[in-house]
């Protein structure tokens, strides 16, 4: 049994489909290879950490490809110097040590899923951009204070069962597309229509399989539901934050960040109810932190040669 405070892995409520195309998905969530270890490592990081810097430089140092990479991005047109750096902690400090640490996550999260087809840089361009969001709006949340590191990680893996499905079936990515559906149970209603399954389930599963902590498998299961079953209020906050984020990712991707340089009263109207009592603060600078979140993604995409997953963002962001 789990203790007081622990949160126990809950069954997935929405039956699996027998069918074979739903059996294939699952015998692909078991053949997954083991998430790096790296990615907890690095997600777990405490940013307040006196110690933060020093800790990120000896993992950049520690991997000779990635300390490469971060060089040319330093020196690269998106970082906005004229001035070169020949060092890997001058990288470091011009690209920033949380930057750093998220070009890290992603490039071992893409390991994975690998960005080969132009649907699996989508995917990553708004999963990047659900995690770059959720990191800076937990703390702004009025009911519970979320640790940032691990609700960036929801984001970072919330739609990881949308890349098992669409591998295996890649004929269904437009399929479900262009099935009309408006609304987060209309996307499930295609998926099942067409994979006998949905990207949530999968999701949870795979995440199950990991063994990471529970209330990441949940939100990735409940984040288009209109409530959460999890019986935990933590989980619960996880989820709506999530349902939050990848919602205005979705209007960022289509829409391009100039629709968060709206007059704030109209981004504000634009959200549901919940959504405007949700957080504290003012909406503005929550919109402010999130223009800069949007343009962070930006770069991060580019570094990671997938400057077009954001089309609508990407040239604020390359340096273009």
């Amino acid at each position: 049994m789990p203790g007081k405070n622990e949160i126990a892995a809950m069954p997935d409520t929405d039956q699996p489909s027998s069918s074979l195309a739903a059996r294939a998905l699952r015998d692909d969530i078991a053949a997954l290879p083991m998430l790096p270890g790296m990615i907890t490592s690095l997600a777990m990081l405490d940013l307040e950490d006196p110690q933060y810097f020093d800790k990120v430089l000896q993992l950049v140092r520690a991997d000779p490809g990635f300390a490469v990479r971060l060089l040319r991005l330093a020196n690269s047109a998106a970082s906005g110097s004229h001035n070169s750096v020949g060092t890997v902690e001058m990288a470091l400090i011009r690209v920033g040590a949380r930057a750093t640490v998220e070009l890290m996550l992603a490039e071992k999260a893409v390991l994975i899923f690998p960005a080969h087809e132009p649907w699996q840089r989508d995917l990553w361009g708004h999963s990047l951009l659900v995690a770059s969001y959720m990191r800076r709006l937990a703390p702004m949340l009025i009911d519970e204070r979320l640790d940032a590191n691990e609700a960036y990680l929801a984001g970072l893996l919330h739609d990881i069962g949308r890349f098992l499905m669409f591998a295996r079936m890649p004929e269904a990515f437009e399929t479900i597309e262009d099935a009309g559906w408006n609304t987060p149970s209309g996307l499930l209603d295609a998926e099942m229509a067409a994979c006998s399954c949905t990207h949530t389930q999968l999701a949870y599963e795979a995440m199950m399989q990991w063994r990471l902590p529970p209330q990441l498998a949940l939100a990735a299961r409940d984040h288009h539901r209109t409530h959460s079953d999890s019986g935990h209020g933590k989980v619960d906050v996880l989820v709506a934050l999530l349902r939050d984020v990848d919602w205005l990712a979705m209007i960022v991707a289509r829409e391009g960040s100039a629709w968060l340089e709206q007059p704030p009263q109209a981004c504000e109207d634009a959200c549901d109810a919940n959504m405007r009592l949700r957080y504290r603060g003012d909406i503005a600078h929550r919109l402010a932190i999130l223009r800069g979140a949007t343009l962070e993604t930006s770069r991060l995409l580019t570094a990671l040669g997938m400057h077009e997953a954001l089309p609508a963002v990407a040239s604020e962001g390359s340096g273009r």
